[in-house]
């Protein structure tokens, strides 16, 4: 199996010792899966419809396909899909046919409605507050509010699926985009969101596309926004990034997310070279970048250039840190350069699926660089893209500015933040 086929969440299964060989894990992992209900009041409201979407997409693309949406038929009104049923959405978000045994097993994700059955998810966003739980009046307009409830509901559905948590389903949980540290805090009114546009993303894989999805429901603006990568849409691509589609394998990501924000009334740019310590923005480029690139060499020189605001989301790629991600904001109290003076640790020891495949194969090489793939999963570059535009946003209106958040999607209640 070539490194960049592989389903980036099966090889948790791998990387953790649960499985004995590739096959194996692909037949355990087919028994995950989840079912997303959507009630029918207010489900025309477009804040509604982004959580749902979002919650379907997620989902689809963590569990191959094994998602069982309760809903029947409806016109939706989101950008990007405006006009398009529900059911054609569920086709373009590869939703399989065909439902697995365990199906009656899968928790249930419930999206503008009530809980009905033991450990229904119900996922809400409140203007800038979202969670999962018990809310009796909501306001879900602030979309990346929307994008991470959705996200934070797959991840719960996630949990319990593996059982790595005992709460996982029986808890109450309240998030803030606007201050971490205090999510019970009366949700703001009024307050009208600036357009998206005059902004990079740099990286369009896994966060990059999140990020890009996010602003896709967001008010373009007449400014474009620039798209830089150099990367080709992969078999492994398809399965944590929120809008490549088999149909788009080979073909260059910035082409691809392009696509998506200009159906949406964006302007783009392409920028396809790599972002290194040559690159300079000129005074007519826009000034604020998104940065969604895992490569430690980038990292080192993104402040140097020229960003009057640069938000960096670094997502843990092993199979017990993957759901963790550390959102740093530049300028701010760390240096990118000394943060990223030195090389990560390479010390890679191999699960025995790997070395299974050792006796099978004379590429060595080729299952060293399999086995050195992060895991990772589609609803944490969601969650963690919320965070990072919602940081745009917030010092777009004058807000307070976040300088980094730690947190872990395992038990998202704790975090550090400053």
């Amino acid at each position: 199996m070539h490194s960049e086929s592989l389903h980036r969440l099966v090889k948790l299964l791998i990387d953790t010792g649960e499985a004995s060989s590739i096959g194996e894990a692909f037949e355990n992992f087919d028994r995950y899966g989840v079912k997303i209900r959507i009630g029918c009041l207010e489900r025309d409201r477009v804040g509604t419809q982004i959580i749902a979407l979002t919650a379907i997409n997620c989902a689809s693309r963590c569990f191959r396909g094994n998602v069982a949406v309760e809903s029947d038929d409806f016109e939706l009104t989101t950008p990007g899909f405006q006009g398009t049923r529900l059911y054609e959405f569920l086709n373009w978000a590869g939703i399989r046919k065909e439902r697995a045994q365990a199906m009656g097993r899968w928790p249930r994700i419930v999206i503008n409605g009530q809980a009905t059955e033991d450990r229904d998810l119900v996922a809400w966003a409140d203007r800038w507050r979202f969670g999962i739980g018990k809310i009796r009046d909501y306001v879900p307009d602030f979309v990346p509010a929307c994008v991470g409830a959705a996200a934070l509901a797959v991840s719960e559905a996630f949990s319990i699926l593996r059982g790595d948590n005992a709460c996982a389903g029986r808890r109450d949980l309240s998030l803030s985009l606007w201050e971490p540290a205090a999510p019970h805090i009366p949700a703001l009114d009024n307050i009208e969101i600036p357009p998206q546009g005059a902004l990079w993303l740099i990286g369009l894989g896994h966060l990059g596309q999140a990020y890009a999805w996010t602003l896709g429901f967001m008010s373009p603006g007449k400014e474009p926004v620039f798209l830089q990568d150099i990367d080709t849409v992969s078999e492994s691509t398809l399965s944590t990034s929120m809008l490549s589609q088999r149909a788009d394998l080979g073909h260059r990501k910035t082409r691809v997310v392009s696509r998506w924000l200009e159906s949406c009334g964006y302007r783009t740019a392409l920028i396809e070279r790599r972002f290194d310590e040559t690159q300079r923005i000129r005074p007519e480029e826009p000034a604020t970048a998104l940065f969604g690139v895992d490569n430690v060499a980038a990292r080192r020189v993104s402040e140097s250039a020229g960003y009057r605001l640069m938000v960096d989301a670094g997502l843990g790629s092993g199979p017990h840190d993957f759901r963790a991600f550390r959102l740093r904001a530049f300028p701010g109290p760390a240096n990118a350069a000394q943060l990223w003076a030195s090389e990560p640790n390479s010390e890679l020891v191999l699960a025995p699926a790997y070395e299974r495949l050792l006796e099978t194969t004379s590429d060595a090489c080729g299952v060293t660089t399999l086995a050195s793939r992060a895991v990772g999963a589609p609803f944490v570059g969601c969650f963690a893209a919320a965070y990072a535009v919602a940081e745009r946003v917030r010092r777009q209106i004058g807000g307070p500015a976040l300088g980094f958040l730690d947190l872990h999607m395992r038990e998202p209640e704790r975090f550090d933040v400053g």
